[in-house]
């Protein structure tokens, strides 16, 4: 356990600041975690009581609207940190994670890595650069995305930034249409009219749970485009 967990943490966003002695303070106070298909991690209005790190699946971060409706945040994969602004500031939880479909994961209970960040202050850079990089996803979200960009090049952009490149170089994403739509603000069918519409271009393969890019730069193409239009 201790192996995954150091291979999970080596090279982390978070941790990345911290020499091999530091990374074994912290493989010491990870507990493994597994969640089946569609399990709670934390749920919005939780006590913030650990952090997390993905070991292998994924997990699907969300929030509700004022109208009682959920809209997805972002997916992260193995190596990721999550949980981190209730780990760090102690109110209870804005948003909601689970497992999509599976996870397994690292927790690290709250005080310990509080006292971890005080015995570590290169700690503190990773943590800087994590914060740092996540609001300049948020400003990139409220900015491009949903003030200037039309649907399809929200999707395109999406698409790319939750696929990601696997080093296998593969370009695979585990979602459904409607778990992609809540990603873009949009109906289930305005995903599917877009996505078999790239399908037949060969810009992506789909299939009821799997969504793979086999054309990153026809799709970078549309996310980027002034007007982006089929």
């Amino acid at each position: 356990m201790k192996n995954a967990a150091r291979a999970v943490f080596q090279n982390n966003e978070l941790l990345r600041h911290l020499d091999s002695a530091g990374i074994d303070r912290v493989v010491q106070l990870a507990t493994r975690r597994s969640y089946d298909q569609g399990a709670a991690i934390f749920t919005e209005g939780d006590p913030a009581e650990a952090i997390y790190g993905v070991i292998s699946g994924q997990v699907q971060i969300s929030a509700r609207t004022s109208g009682n409706g959920e809209i997805f945040l972002d997916a992260y994969g193995s190596g990721r940190i999550f949980g981190l602004i209730s780990g760090i500031d102690g109110l209870l939880r804005c948003t909601t994670a689970r497992a999509a479909p599976t996870a397994e994961v690292f927790a690290i209970c709250r005080d310990q890595f509080l006292r971890l960040i005080a015995a570590e202050p290169r700690l503190s850079l990773g943590l800087l650069a994590v914060f740092c990089q996540r609001q300049r996803v948020v400003t990139g979200l409220i900015v491009g995305e949903y003030a200037q960009r039309d649907i399809p090049a929200r999707l395109a952009h999406r698409v790319l930034e939750l696929t990601g490149v696997d080093p296998s170089g593969k370009s695979c994403l585990d979602i459904t249409q409607a778990e992609l739509a809540k990603f873009v603000f949009v109906s289930r069918q305005v995903v599917n009219h877009y996505l078999s519409e790239w399908h037949s271009r060969g810009w992506v393969a789909k299939s009821p749970r799997h969504l793979r890019v086999t054309d990153r730069q026809a799709l970078r193409a549309v996310a980027t485009s002034a007007d982006a239009r089929i």
